[in-house]
């Protein structure tokens, strides 16, 4: 049983991205929850760039190196040495809110037959005016909600876990660029360790503001989803088939994005439909490439 102050381990690989996580370390210093009980482990994935001269970090923040490339694993480098009873997981990109980890201890505390905890990300964007890639993450990034409530699952933007679950399925599968939070969520699952959905954990998270940054994302989504297949052996008939059926508009989208989108003008629910479909093509020519032998791309 958890007591009252549990000690808490907050993870986040960081590759090349010292300004950002300068600000999510800014909001975990500023936390509620006490200094004393909680330690920030940063698992640097390019050990060629180091910490900044006059970089403030707070002090229960350790860096550490991780050369393997992914932030896989450079979490489960940060796993080897993490004290935390329980493991909360974020990006250098993101900024907690300042209960964020306080929330997350009591609901533990509060549901002790709980063994992990999605929250919400609430999107904030460069200026009013949304680009194309901000109105489709506006419309489509980060269904937590969805991921928790229907899939068993959270991304690790923002999740939280008791120690035993590592302890019990292992850690992340370092082999996978992207998707690796997934692929451990599933195996949690079927292990029988169950998922609740908290709204009021919350961090806030930059919308992608340019084709290309979304772009890159959708690559890094199909390299992965091709580490889930065993049949590599597809036709390139039965590949053309499989790419139409995936980037072919569907009636649930276009109702998801109305829906979703009500607030938006007719040309900005088209924007979302263009963008959708062009990430559907990006995600599915990756995952092609990457079953055929190419390396799955971090960027």
């Amino acid at each position: 049983m958890l007591t009252s102050t549990p000690y808490v381990t907050i993870i986040i690989p960081t590759f090349k991205d010292w300004d950002r996580l300068a600000l999510c370390l800014g909001a975990l210093a500023d936390q509620t929850y006490p200094a004393d009980r909680f330690e920030i482990i940063v698992a640097n994935n390019d050990p060629n760039d180091n910490v900044p001269d006059g970089y403030t970090l707070p002090t229960n923040c350790t860096v550490i190196s991780e050369g393997k490339s992914g932030s896989y694993a450079a979490r489960n480098a940060a796993l080897k040495i993490a004290k935390g009873e329980i493991l909360g997981f974020t990006d250098s990109d993101c900024i907690p809110y300042v209960n964020w980890i306080s929330t997350a201890v009591e609901y533990f505390i509060t549901h002790q037959q709980c063994y992990r905890i999605g929250g919400r990300v609430e999107l904030f964007y460069q200026s009013a005016k949304l680009t194309a890639a901000e109105l489709y993450e506006s419309v489509f990034a980060f269904n937590q909600e969805q991921y928790v409530k229907v899939e068993g699952t959270s991304i690790t933007a923002n999740m939280f876990s008791r120690r035993d679950i590592f302890d019990s399925i292992g850690d992340f599968n370092d082999e996978l660029l992207s998707g690796g939070d997934y692929e451990w969520g599933v195996r949690a699952l079927k292990a029988g360790f169950g998922i609740d959905y908290v709204p009021e954990l919350i961090i806030k998270h930059p919308a992608r503001h340019d084709l290309k940054e979304i772009a890159d994302k959708a690559r890094r989504v199909g390299g992965g989803q091709a580490g889930f297949l065993t049949d590599t052996k597809t036709s390139k008939l039965g590949y053309i088939i499989q790419f139409i059926k995936e980037v072919r508009p569907t009636g649930g989208d276009i109702r998801y994005i109305f829906r979703k989108g009500k607030k938006l003008s007719l040309r900005q629910k088209w924007d979302v439909f263009y963008v959708r479909y062009y990430l559907k093509a990006v995600r599915s020519s990756e995952r092609y490439k990457v079953l055929t032998g190419k390396k799955a791309s971090r960027s």
